[in-house]
């Protein structure tokens, strides 16, 4: 699996530098096509020319079309991305196909110095290929055969004796290039994968700061920012929320009698349940141990339809949440209690909310557990200054 992301890595990096870099090879395809083909028009046949030109140019415009198309319409699936890179490809080799068409016809007709004019153009644009298309060794070795390589066959064949020794020169040109496009492409593909490092690096410092590493939920951290924009958020708009502080009853049991990876199967079933019960504009975090917090925003306006919702909320997490639990080979009951603080009713600030939902928390597990109780200022007298384990 870690090869297969790495390779489609590799060859979506592959695919957008290609198309970046399409249209001004395009561009200086089509100027030095144009210049060659009004050069040559007192050289070769004008129904020839003409008929190596259009076509040339209409490979350039499908090439051009097709390469906007996809950037238009980006992809990150892994056969979509190959099918397009190979399509990216053969319409590569088209055009160098039709590179090398001219240079035969040239040669067929001829005059040194017209085809020494041409070599001299396909040598630039084969230069031109292995900077940009290295990324890609079959595109920058496919241009670089079916351009070059008809050129040199083509002084061979002629058996002139300036044109065998610039078909010479040309295979060594051509061997250099070869050697360069390898060079480049290692080098490009290792800066494509350090980047890949870097980024999935990056992903791991945030994900180990900013969440739980055995739930994978949002942590204390990330809950208190969430919380802070949500209030700020509510008071703008006037839509309620709340604050639902959850813990599991009798946890602590279940960690001394069947062990801690028990205890961490549950809790991770536990995290799954509760984001199946609020919606996805809603945060389910845990606090650590067997704390979790889940924060409901966009409430309605109305003090008691927003209190309704809430009981609503709670009474489907609390289904949820008394449904068998399968640890191992273990069929295991959980409850959790649950205390609500409710958005500007039950505090301002985030530190108050969170308070203010554990002190109904707690008197949710005085009360018997597995039951909800919504803040009143009046329990603040009856918290204990230490509590004990739930």
């Amino acid at each position: 699996m870690l090869q297969a992301n790495k390779k489609t890595t590799i060859e979506y990096a592959q695919l957008k530098h290609l198309l970046s870099v399409n249209n001004r090879t395009v561009l200086a395809s089509a100027i030095l096509a144009l210049m060659l083909a009004w050069i040559e028009s007192d050289v070769i046949p004008t129904s020839i020319l003409m008929v190596w030109l259009s076509v040339m140019l209409l490979v350039n415009v499908v090439r051009v079309a097709l390469c906007q198309y996809q950037l238009k319409y980006p992809t990150f699936h892994p056969n979509i991305i190959k099918q397009r890179l190979n399509l990216f490809r053969v319409g590569l080799m088209f055009s160098s196909i039709m590179w090398g068409v001219i240079s035969l016809i040239v040669i067929d007709y001829g005059l040194l110095e017209h085809q020494l004019f041409v070599s001299y153009v396909i040598a630039g644009l084969s230069a031109g290929a292995v900077v940009s298309y290295s990324i890609d060794r079959i595109s920058a070795m496919t241009y670089l055969f079916f351009a070059v390589l008809p050129t040199l066959l083509g002084f061979i064949w002629v058996g002139h004796e300036i044109s065998i020794p610039m078909a010479f020169a040309g295979f060594v040109y051509m061997t250099f290039s070869i050697y360069s496009i390898y060079n480049y492409h290692r080098n490009l593909v290792e800066s494509i994968l350090l980047r890949r490092q870097a980024v999935e690096r990056e992903e791991e410092i945030k994900r180990l700061a900013f969440y739980d590493v055995l739930t994978n939920l949002p942590n204390r951290r990330l809950l208190m920012d969430r919380l802070q924009h949500a209030l700020v958020m509510s008071r703008r708009s006037g839509k309620r929320g709340a604050l639902l502080f959850l813990d599991l009853d009798h946890f602590k049991m279940l960690n001394d009698t069947l062990g801690h990876s028990m205890g961490d199967l549950l809790l991770m079933q536990v995290a799954d349940r509760l984001k199946q019960c609020v919606r996805e504009s809603d945060t389910v975090a845990r606090l650590g141990g067997d704390e979790f917090v889940v924060m409901l925003e966009d409430l309605s306006e109305d003090g008691l339809e927003a209190t309704r919702e809430v009981a609503l909320i709670t009474s489907q997490m609390l289904a949820r949440l008394n449904l068998p639990y399968q640890l191992g080979d273990f069929e295991y009951i959980s409850t959790p209690s649950i205390g609500v603080a409710m958005f500007s009713e039950h505090g301002e600030s985030h530190d108050e909310l969170l308070k203010h939902a554990d002190i109904a928390m707690y008197q949710a597990k005085k009360s018997g557990r597995n039951v909800v109780r919504v803040f009143d200022f009046d329990m603040r007298s009856d918290v204990p200054v230490k509590r004990k384990s739930h």
